[in-house]
């Protein structure tokens, strides 16, 4: 089974109480419907490619949504992609780690919260282009996706730690074991070894967080 090229795709966004298939202007509340259809366009021609750029800024917001973001974070999740891609007139497969660099060291500068919270959506959504899209990109286009948030300008606090796997019963056993033996050594003992029953005491099974709290 395979999946279709986006130019055979109808893409609607749905917003409101309305049905969809209601014409506008009638009451409030009527839905608003985004229709991305790509007819009578050459399949490999500039207007296909920047139509197939805004589909899947669509399509990620839509996948983003049904993750569970919040519409706020909606609302500003491609922005910085839409900021640096206009700024060049470029599609975001065409962007190079030069441009991304240039750009946020002079005009797109800012503090370095703000440049690390753009960078990390940008990188964000080049992950989901690479998957969903990236042999739809080389068939029709010749064009290879490839973030431009590489190894050397990545920020240090990516932000994507959602998948966090618990360390095993063994290797806990072991952790405390290694701190057990350390507390003798402790410059201050005392405090050493509060530590060490706190977090013992925290970690042991049957004891919930409400009833540990310290």
């Amino acid at each position: 089974m395979s999946v279709a090229d986006s130019d055979t795709r109808r893409f609607s966004l749905i917003s409101g109480r309305g049905s969809p298939g209601q014409p506008p202007g009638q009451e409030e509340g009527l839905a608003d419907v985004l229709t991305l259809q790509r007819r009578g366009v050459h399949p490999s021609s500039r207007e296909a490619e920047q139509a197939l750029y805004h589909d899947t800024l669509a399509e990620y917001c839509w996948a983003r949504d049904v993750a569970g973001l919040a519409p706020t974070t909606l609302n500003r999740l491609v922005q910085p992609v839409i900021e640096v891609c206009t700024f060049y007139d470029v599609l975001p497969w065409e962007l190079s780690p030069r441009q991304l660099d240039q750009y946020f060291a002079g005009a797109g500068k800012r503090g370095h919260t703000t440049v690390r919270k753009k960078i990390t959506g940008i990188d964000l959504y080049f992950a989901f282009l690479e998957q969903r899209y990236a042999g739809e990109i080389r068939r029709r286009f010749g064009a290879v996706v490839e973030s431009p948030v590489d190894a050397f300008n990545r920020p240090r606090h990516r932000g994507d730690l959602g998948l966090r796997i618990p360390p095993s019963r063994a290797e806990m056993t072991a952790f405390f074991a290694a701190w057990r033996q350390e507390l003798g050594s402790a410059r201050k003992y005392p405090v050493a070894v509060r530590n060490y029953v706190m977090a013992k005491t925290v970690t042991s099974p049957g004891c919930g967080q409400p009833s540990c709290a310290w």
